[in-house]
């Protein structure tokens, strides 16, 4: 993967999405993962880190208490795709952080992260994909060029939400336990909210997302 000099900030509880170093079966049989192979990337959260090596310490959505330690560069921010930071630039920050103590990160919109079927890989389904995701579901933005996901952005919670509850309506009708072996739905075999759930959002009086100037 081409990671560039820089990277994002990834706090502890930073939903992200990290190469787990096992075995993974994406339709051709059981395969060791690689780096550069996407759909060796799952969900998590960032438990520690990074180290002075590098390395952030994942817990693993799904409770998998395995291979939890993952190089920084191996580690994407879920909500932009962006790898996460390493030593020296959380550093950095934390320098800044005593600097300025009433800094807060920046507020994004509710946030729905579906994963794609193993087809994800090829073009033209993925386009077909993202755009029927597009047409059926109206997202004020959308977040693409992934091959085994895209990010669906919502203004309004109770949009998102609607939205979160069809596509896992549609997931359960899933006869099989296995996710890659789910066709409830045509493109989607998942999804999970990224960041605050609506309901923590109304409790904050956050219901609609409204953009600072510097989005606009």
């Amino acid at each position: 993967l081409a990671v560039p000099a820089g990277g994002v900030v990834c706090l502890t509880g930073e939903p992200v999405l990290a190469f787990f170093a096992g075995q993974v079966d994406v339709g051709r049989g059981t395969e060791v993962c690689m780096p550069e192979m996407e759909v060796c990337y799952f969900s998590g959260k960032v438990h520690q880190g990074p180290d002075s090596a590098g390395v952030y310490t994942v817990d693993w959505d799904d409770g998998d208490a395995n291979n939890r330690q993952v190089p920084h560069a191996q580690v994407k921010q879920a909500a932009s795709g962006q790898p996460c930071d390493g030593p020296q630039q959380q550093q950095q920050l934390a320098q800044e952080e005593d600097d300025d103590e009433n800094w807060m990160p920046p507020e994004i919109p509710c946030t729905l992260l579906p994963r794609l079927h193993w087809e994800g890989s090829e073009p033209e389904w993925n386009k077909e994909a993202v755009d029927a995701l597009k047409e059926e579901f109206q997202p004020d933005e959308t977040i693409d060029g992934f091959d085994w996901h895209v990010v669906l952005r919502f203004n309004d919670v109770d949009r998102c939400e609607q939205a979160h509850k069809s596509l896992l309506s549609a997931l359960a009708r899933c006869k099989s336990t296995e996710p890659e072996d789910c066709r409830a739905h045509k493109y989607v075999k998942a999804v999970e909210y990224v960041g605050d759930d609506p309901e923590t959002r109304r409790k904050t009086g956050r219901h609609v997302h409204k953009a600072p100037k510097t989005e606009l």
